[in-house]
């Protein structure tokens, strides 16, 4: 149950109908992705093309501004300009890439969970952090084996199912801050 001192019940009524109706609408995103993964990769790909370009364009004014002279700041301006562009123009390149970054950041984890796991034995809990480890190795060898033919089918599902989890999140902590705005 939440604890609300000094918290304002409106700010949190407002909080949990704008947590409720972005987790329905993250949880429609997910379900829509793993229902048909190569749309879900594709849809991530296109959606971090359109931030990196966003981003430059904010760089690039922010350089404007204040760094007109740095090759250093217009250089970065470029690079994101650039990369977006390429994912919008061959989306598919930029699934393989998303898998690849995706398997690295799944062994790295594992890496970190084993340690943690050894860190916490015999404690309780450090079964969860290996078996945590566990799934995350198997996680970046899904990931490898078979890219990047797989990578289509694989980002759009990982992608998904984060999706619904945090849909899953936010509907809760919606309906908990909507409950402790009426107590």
């Amino acid at each position: 149950m939440f604890v609300l001192n000094n918290i304002d019940k409106e700010k949190l009524k407002e909080f949990s109908t704008m947590s409720i109706i972005t987790g329905i609408l993250m949880v429609l995103a997910g379900a829509l992705a793993i229902i048909n993964p190569l749309a879900g990769s594709v849809a991530f790909v296109v959606f971090l093309g359109a931030m990196f370009i966003s981003s430059s364009i904010i760089q690039g004014y922010i350089t404007f501004k204040a760094h007109q002279k740095s090759l250093g700041a217009w250089f970065k301006v470029f690079l994101l300009f650039i990369t977006g562009v390429l994912l919008l123009i061959w989306p598919g390149s930029g699934v393989a890439a998303v898998a690849i970054l995706f398997a690295a950041y799944f062994f790295m984890d594992a890496f970190a969970s084993f340690g943690m796991a050894l860190d916490l034995k015999p404690l309780k809990g450090w079964g969860l952090a290996a078996l945590n480890g566990l799934l995350s190795l198997l996680l970046g060898i899904v990931m490898i084996v078979g890219w990047p033919f797989n990578a289509p089918f694989t980002v759009g599902i990982i992608v998904g199912i984060s999706f619904l989890m945090d849909g899953i999140v936010l509907i809760y902590l919606g309906w908990l801050a909507k409950k402790g705005a009426h107590d």
